[in-house]
């Protein structure tokens, strides 16, 4: 008696989150485009951005309430006044997508997490940049709502954030600035 009920009860906890995934869960994959929404540069004056972002992601939502996340983000050219390239900043994250999905498909939801990011510095510098990649922190708020089956339409403003050091020609350390870039983005994604 003890093995058939063991049996019947690892068939149940080994397709329980397969049957969960169906009604509240499951993976995704999508992207998107975004716009500029600012650049805090902690004190040192905003940067104009050229040109358009754009966002690819994926993760696997675990019920109604939590997921993870993965986020490649390239938040497109940022120039200075003058018009020299300054940076071209892509972030690579993965984060905890913490909200709640209501029965009528709308789902707020915010993202926080860590992220790598590399600044493609340009040019456009008054200093070298010691090292223009590094840890940082990526963080966003938006809502998603799934239209049809399979189907998400996202609209999220995230940022990532990272510490830059500045030195000059010889190698010495100058100062260090926290930076921000964040952006407006509308997705979709594939539900699977």
């Amino acid at each position: 008696m003890l093995k058939p009920t063991l049996l019947l009860g690892l068939v149940g906890l080994v397709s329980f989150p397969t049957f969960a995934a169906n009604i509240e869960g499951g993976s995704y994959i999508g992207a998107g485009l975004g716009i500029h929404q600012d650049s805090d540069t902690d004190g040192a004056g905003n940067l104009d951005a050229e040109s358009m972002g754009y966002s690819v992601y994926g993760g696997y939502q675990f019920n109604r309430i939590i997921g993870v996340e993965l986020d490649y983000t390239d938040y497109g050219d940022y120039d200075s006044k003058i018009g020299d390239k300054v940076f071209s900043p892509t972030a690579l994250s993965v984060s905890a997508n913490v909200g709640y999905t209501f029965d009528n498909s709308i789902r707020p939801f915010f993202v926080a997490g860590l992220s790598y990011v590399d600044l493609n510095s340009g040019k456009g510098t008054n200093y070298t940049i010691d090292d223009d990649s590094g840890a940082g922190f990526h963080f966003g708020i938006g809502v998603e709502y799934t239209p049809m089956d399979r189907l998400t339409l996202r609209l999220i403003s995230q940022a990532d954030a990272v510490n830059i050091e500045f030195t000059d020609n010889s190698g010495k350390k100058l100062k260090s600035r926290d930076t921000a870039f964040s952006t407006v983005m509308l997705g979709a994604s594939y539900d699977f």
